[in-house]
């Protein structure tokens, strides 16, 4: 759980272990792996979470595997285990839940490292939006405010990939996982009483979609801040640096960023350079860089100036929203706010103002607009979908078509503000 704030006493067991009694053990060898895969296989249901080391190659280094099964904690070592694919299979099987807390990044690694798409996940941060517990809440907020569980952070910036381990980073990794699955219980208990759970199911499917984790290649550079400003030739010189920083990085097992920052390749795109002396003058070249890379960059702005025009990569160019559908974006957004909390869901899960922006714009043609301009497929929408539709874009569509909403203050009440559309 990298990056993760959120780090238990060892004290507080939801499964009622004694203080004294430290429920994990550290698995090194493929025997002792198996028999926790055969639990796994038992339950069809597993707690899962990484330590990993992001900043130094390519690929973040795995350091440790916490697995939670059967009221057990497994620390699974990929340094001295490296063949982990069995463990892997088991994240891609469909039948098995794995239950997680924040996964994007964890699923993320597992998938560079194994080529199998996550299944079957259940994420207790998405899950804690839809019972009103906020959006994005920590472990640590989750454990405290459903078990009272105190948090520790003593080993938050520890180098998880020295060896041996100490007991205190034992002990911490320990208690990443030992409450998983007693917070996915009460969480889906809760879930199912307001019959919410299947709202959450649909949206840990995004977990499953190749496109979360294979990104169009040749892109990077729209992620460069400032390329915004460049004109295509430019851009171009941009997006051909990319592409080289990040197969020199794959190479070396590097972070593209150590290869080349971002404000250099920035630079080098706004004055493409024709000699070393011109890459020289940049500000933040280092000589190590100039000399190992320099060449290489001259022949790839080189190769840019040969380009066709027709080739030549283009900012993307979605229309800008108009001022009035800005304006009713605003005051859809202030009636699905005030509904997201009448439902005690956290409006972030919901939609962002630019999905709203944009439902304006497909709302509108779809309810037969002046409008001649094709706006788009309206089954991509979030809120055309699912339950987004089922409980908030139905009842914004009434309004884009008309319906007129009230509002009441009331300063000393419970509910200060309320929110009522009209009925068909």
């Amino acid at each position: 759980m990298d990056g993760k704030s959120t780090r238990t006493n060892t004290q507080n067991s939801v499964s009622g272990q004694k203080a004294h009694e430290r429920p994990g053990k550290l698995i090194v060898d493929a025997a002792e792996l198996d028999h926790v895969l055969q639990q796994i296989d038992e339950s069809k249901e597993f707690g899962l979470d990484l330590e990993f080391i992001p900043e130094r190659t390519y690929y973040p280094i795995i350091c440790l595997v916490q697995i939670n099964v059967q009221d057990k904690v497994y620390l699974v070592d990929p340094i001295k285990l490296q063949d982990l694919n069995l463990l892997w299979q088991r994240v891609a099987d469909p039948s098995i839940v794995k239950v997680v807390h924040a996964a994007s990044q964890d699923l993320t690694i597992i998938f560079q490292r194994s080529n199998l798409i996550p299944k079957n996940i259940f994420d207790t941060q998405i899950a804690a939006g839809f019972l009103g517990l906020g959006h994005p809440a920590g472990y640590g907020k989750l454990l405290a405010s459903l078990f009272d569980i105190t948090l520790s952070k003593t080993e938050s910036f520890t180098d998880w990939q020295a060896r041996p381990l100490s007991q205190s980073q034992i002990d911490y990794a320990i208690d990443d996982a030992l409450h998983l699955l007693p917070l996915y219980h009460r969480i889906k208990d809760q879930l199912v009483e307001r019959n919410r759970l299947e709202w959450v199911i649909e949206e840990c499917r995004l977990y499953e979609q190749p496109s979360y984790y294979i990104k169009e290649s040749g892109r990077e550079f729209l992620r460069v801040k400032g390329a915004q400003g460049l004109h295509r030739r430019k851009l171009a010189v941009l997006q051909a640096l990319c592409l080289w920083r990040d197969q020199e990085a794959k190479r070396k097992d590097k972070p593209a960023r150590s290869v080349l920052s971002d404000n250099i390749m920035l630079e080098l795109a706004r004055k493409p350079p024709e000699h070393l002396s011109d890459i020289q003058r940049i500000r933040g070249v280092r000589p190590d860089q100039l000399q190992g890379w320099g060449k290489h960059i001259i022949r790839v702005v080189e190769e840019t100036r040969s380009m066709p025009e027709t080739e030549l990569p283009q900012w993307p160019s979605g229309r800008a929203p108009s001022k009035s559908d800005v304006l009713i974006a605003d005051v859809l957004y202030m009636v699905l706010k005030l509904g997201s909390q009448d439902l005690a869901i956290a409006p972030e899960l919901i939609s962002t103002r630019e999905e709203l922006q944009s439902f304006v714009r497909l709302g509108k043609a779809k309810l037969g607009s002046a409008s001649s301009e094709k706006e788009g497929d309206e089954s991509d929408h979030p809120l055309m979908n699912g339950w987004r539709f089922e409980l908030v874009g139905s009842q914004l569509l009434k309004i884009l078509d008309g319906s007129q909403i009230s509002l009441t203050i009331a300063p000393n009440s419970e509910t200060p503000v309320r929110l009522s559309v009209e009925k068909d």
